[in-house]
């Protein structure tokens, strides 16, 4: 299966401090959010703030894809959520 993140929507940070992007499984795409909590644990994060979010997002892509891959449901009403629990279970 083909994963990987699509260009089309660019990843972005949400009023919630999450980061929103679009992953592509094939023929399919999910809208997934990050939460600022697991990108400062899990990514390397400075801080909440809108940049920091972003570089760790671009840094940590394979591992974020990974967490994704695990976690799909192509529920297209809602994103999906990744936060501390979900990287904790995949990436350790």
């Amino acid at each position: 299966m083909s994963v990987y993140v699509d260009e089309a929507f660019r990843p972005c940070v949400t009023e919630c401090a999450t980061v929103a992007f679009r992953v592509c499984f094939d023929d399919r795409v999910q809208v997934f959010e990050v939460s600022a909590e697991a990108l400062m644990t899990y990514c390397g994060a400075a801080s909440r703030r809108r940049t920091d979010l972003l570089v760790a997002f671009e840094d940590a892509l394979c591992a974020i894809l990974k967490v994704a891959e695990h976690r799909k449901s192509f529920k297209p009403t809602e994103p999906v959520r990744l936060g501390l629990d979900e990287f904790k279970t995949v990436l350790h």
